[in-house]
């Protein structure tokens, strides 16, 4: 019996010892599974992405161009008006008093004239030096005024009439500097009412007239209409506010296309070009919509910006003019992911960077050949973030396992 149970034994340990050689023979001959891709010829570029705004092509920004508090403001964010609508009313109280003092010494300076003498007394002298010194002043003030206008109008921000106005104005005010220069020195010269009085007078009373004109100018500018029709956009200020000249107040959205605004960082602008295609990605309820796009103009200096994270940027505003899809509807102020290609590559063979490992003295990736793994050494060249392209190695039909590090993967083993 105890021979008989021995054998058993024996029996079942080799079973034992074969089955685990059987298994251990299986496994190391089981194929694994891997993810594989068949090389073919395709096109990789460089790219990179940033988030543009949606901008109206036509926009007519709107300034005040005096000062003082903002007593009515009769349009509200996205009111439409016409042109010439009225948008504001600043206070001109003080201009208006100071018109109503010009008014008055027109009347005494007439008064003054019916009363005249042989020679002019020291107070008419002193009258007319402080006229002079006045309109001194109102020159320096204009010409600050025209400075601001003219600079404006050369960035589009007013119209060519204002920008007229205003340089009639300045040389208005220079003429009526001129005038009170003469009927000051004239007070000087004559010794004779005959020989210059009439003349004296009349020019006193233009100089009153022309800055009673300028004081007109100032009052009509505290009613601020549209300059064209459209939709109020960006209102900056409420009603109690304090407007400054120059100070802008709103745009009125004039048409109906819009651009894209992106500014891109500088050392990627570099190689921004005019009429650059890009891939516009707007996210609409959770679906991307992808549109194309042209690089329109390119600002030929940067800004300095400070980004999201705190940090500031050296960025370099770009307008691209989108080709939306006919059924598409944006609105100004939205945000879209704008792609910009720098470099392109086709007909190329590439494969996901994650695919390489390295390999004695340079790269490899695991290429199947009659359904085995094998190491296949590769020289690589163009890449992008995601993908380089193989230079050699390779062939169009070439499998390769995307994922070096599986598990029980050598050379040799079967792959399914």
């Amino acid at each position: 019996m105890r021979t008989v149970k021995g054998k058993i034994k024996i029996i079942g340990a080799i079973v034992a010892v074969s089955l685990l050689i059987l298994a251990v023979l299986y496994q190391s001959t089981k194929p694994i599974s891997a993810e594989l891709l068949e090389v073919k010829p395709q096109t990789i570029a460089r790219t990179f992405a940033e988030e543009g705004k949606v901008i109206p092509a036509d926009k007519a920004p709107v300034y005040s161009l005096v000062s003082g508090e903002i007593l009515k403001l009769e349009v509200e964010e996205g009111q439409r008006v016409k042109e010439n609508d009225l948008l504001a009313v600043i206070d001109s109280t003080e201009l208006e008093l100071q018109l109503k003092q010009m008014q008055a010494e027109l009347v005494s300076l007439k008064g003054e004239e019916a009363d005249r003498y042989k020679e002019p007394l020291e107070s008419s002298i002193k009258s007319q030096e402080l006229l002079v010194e006045k309109a001194n002043l109102d020159l320096e003030a204009i010409e600050n005024d025209f400075k601001r206008i003219e600079n404006l109008y050369n960035e589009g921000a007013v119209t060519a009439k204002e920008y007229e106005d205003a340089k009639n104005m300045l040389e208005t005010t220079k003429l009526n500097l001129r005038q009170q220069e003469e009927a000051l020195a004239l007070l000087y010269e004559s010794a004779e009412p005959s020989s210059g009085s009439r003349q004296f007078y009349a020019g006193r009373a233009d100089a009153l007239q022309t800055q009673m004109e300028l004081i007109k100018y100032r009052i009509e500018r505290s009613r601020i209409t549209a300059p064209a029709e459209g939709v109020v956009a960006n209102l900056a200020v409420a009603k109690g506010d304090v407007a400054s000249p120059g100070m802008k107040l709103l745009d009125i959205f004039t048409g109906d296309d819009y651009l894209v605004e992106v500014f891109v960082l500088a050392e990627s602008a570099a190689s921004v070009t005019e009429g650059m295609k890009v891939k516009l990605t707007l996210d609409r309820k959770g679906e991307d919509i992808t549109f194309d796009g042209v690089v329109e103009k390119i600002a030929p200096s940067a800004v300095e910006i400070i980004s999201a994270l705190g940090i500031e940027e050296s960025r370099v505003k770009v307008t691209v003019k989108p080709e939306y899809p006919g059924t598409l509807r944006v609105f100004p102020g939205s945000t879209l992911d704008v792609e910009f290609t720098t470099d392109a590559r086709e007909g190329v063979l590439a494969v996901p960077k994650t695919a390489l490992f390295p390999y004695e003295n340079g790269e490899a990736l695991w290429k199947v050949i009659d359904g085995k793994a094998v190491i296949q050494p590769v020289e690589t060249g163009f890449e992008n973030d995601s993908h380089v392209v193989i230079t050699k190695g390779l062939a169009p039909g070439d499998l390769i396992i995307l994922n070096p590090q599986l598990e029980g993967l050598k050379e040799g083993k079967k792959i399914s």
